[in-house]
């Protein structure tokens, strides 16, 4: 009798425990386009183990999530158009080091 109590636990603590963390893909529907003016923030996540697809994901101005599809040419155009910009603003925030002369500090034991 025992065992059985601890069987059906066990199984409902796996039941749990397994449901709760499956992650399916975010887009089940894709468009090809949608309005560039529209366009608020883009996500792009590559394949993953719970997800073999490549996704983009649009947030809208209006805080609406639409799914593009990956291969369509708006979707490529909008990810390189990212990508440069995002080389431009890493150029801008790399900064180059300046000499600076620093003051001479003498330690304890040279004196």
């Amino acid at each position: 009798m025992n065992s059985a109590i601890q069987f059906i636990v066990l199984l409902a603590c796996i039941t749990i425990c397994t449901s709760a963390s499956i992650k399916k893909c975010h887009c089940v529907k894709t468009d090809k386009a949608v309005r560039p003016k529209l366009i608020a923030h883009v996500r792009e996540h590559k394949p993953r183990p719970y997800c073999n697809e490549h996704e983009v994901i649009v947030i809208l101005k209006d805080k609406s999530k639409l799914c593009l599809d990956p291969d369509s040419e708006f979707t490529k155009r909008v990810l390189e158009t990212i990508n440069r910009s995002n080389k431009k603003t890493d150029k801008m925030d790399t900064v180059k080091p300046e000499t600076t002369t620093a003051a001479t500090t003498t330690s304890a034991a040279s004196l």
